[in-house]
């Protein structure tokens, strides 16, 4: 377990239901797209799933060694293929480092990367890639590579790209797994890379719609002890029916809590207060921005109070799979 990480220390059941689904797709070796609207928490769930040190023995099982490998995509500088494998083989180098491997085996991955580096060639950076993630399996390990915020490579990927995927499994027997994270699925951000049809066998999306309210008291306790913030059991709840278990605009709105000079004491002078903050305004464009002009059309109907129509919810499907419209009572509603 990482120190500092603040999920980490979140309880075990966090998000249990996600990271059920997660971690029996992982045992069974398959490949996961988890897909949400933007910031609505998908980091947060997996720095809680990379970190905490009970994660795997609870939801995974069985006794095969896992090593799990986060890539971030905020970490290029080029939004280009070739840093994007330079990338991926140093972290996998980086988590190489903290395994029981003979000092043989792991002087054999650091000189792989050293040559790739040195070479500057794309083809040897992937096949040095491959020959480490083959070494793992072969010493008994199960690699999960973790390429969080894929959707920022949409515009670089192409179809050799995906055969370079698909091939890594190959070259693992299949032992080796991805999960993406997304606002949008494969097909969407490169629709003539990621076909329908090939991503059927490929992989499998799991929608993380906004977190439950148990699962953002866990949140919010953490970050109370953590920081030793202070808020009136009124004002917390209150915060719980606003936010609506979307994680950033939490985070931000405890922020706005923080740097306040007078406390608030009701839910309707909390939510004024938290209208006016120009970070949540920016966040909620950002949300805005991320739509088409189809599911703009049905949020906004639904904002009115209107049902949106059965030709409507199949065009804006994406809204009800990410938790940004549910249902209540058989009507529609904004989720904060």
């Amino acid at each position: 377990m990482a120190n500092g990480i603040v999920e980490a220390d979140y309880p075990i059941n966090f998000r249990r239901e996600d990271a059920m689904v997660l971690g029996k797709d992982l045992d069974s070796r398959r490949c996961v797209v988890l897909i949400g609207m933007k910031r609505v928490g998908i980091s947060n769930f997996l720095r809680f799933f990379l970190n905490n040190k009970d994660v795997v023995k609870t939801y995974i099982g069985g006794k095969a060694s896992h090593i799990f490998v986060p890539v971030d995509l905020n970490d290029l500088v080029e939004r280009e293929v070739s840093p994007f494998w330079i990338l991926t083989l140093k972290r996998i180098s980086d988590a190489v480092d903290s395994l029981p491997l003979k000092k043989e085996t792991k002087k054999k991955i650091e000189l792989l990367f050293l040559d790739s580096i040195q070479s500057q060639d794309l083809f040897l950076t992937i096949d040095c890639v491959r020959k480490v993630l083959v070494e793992l399996v072969t010493e008994g390990y199960l690699p999960t590579l973790f390429f969080i915020r894929f959707d920022r490579l949409g515009d670089a990927v192409t179809p050799e790209f995906f055969s370079n995927l698909q091939g890594l499994r190959d070259a693992t027997s299949h032992k080796l797994s991805y999960v993406f994270t997304s606002y949008r699925g494969l097909d969407a951000i490169s629709p003539s890379v990621f076909k329908k049809a090939s991503l059927s066998v490929f992989s499998k999306n799991l929608y993380i719609k906004p977190a439950k309210e148990e699962d953002t008291k866990m949140i919010l306790t953490t970050y109370k002890e953590r920081y030793k913030l202070s808020l009136s059991s009124g004002i917390e709840q209150a915060l719980f029916d606003i936010v609506d278990g979307y994680i950033q605009y939490l985070q931000l709105s405890l922020i706005h809590l923080h740097e306040r000079q007078n406390p608030l004491k009701e839910k309707d002078e909390l939510f004024q207060a938290l209208l006016k903050d120009e970070r949540i305004s920016l966040q909620s464009e950002e949300l805005w921005e991320s739509l088409d002009d189809s599911e703009k059309s049905v949020l906004l109907k639904a904002e009115k109070g209107a049902e949106p129509t059965k030709d409507e919810r199949e065009k804006a499907k994406y809204l009800w799979d990410t938790g940004l419209l549910a249902e209540t009572g058989g009507k529609t509603h904004l989720f904060s």
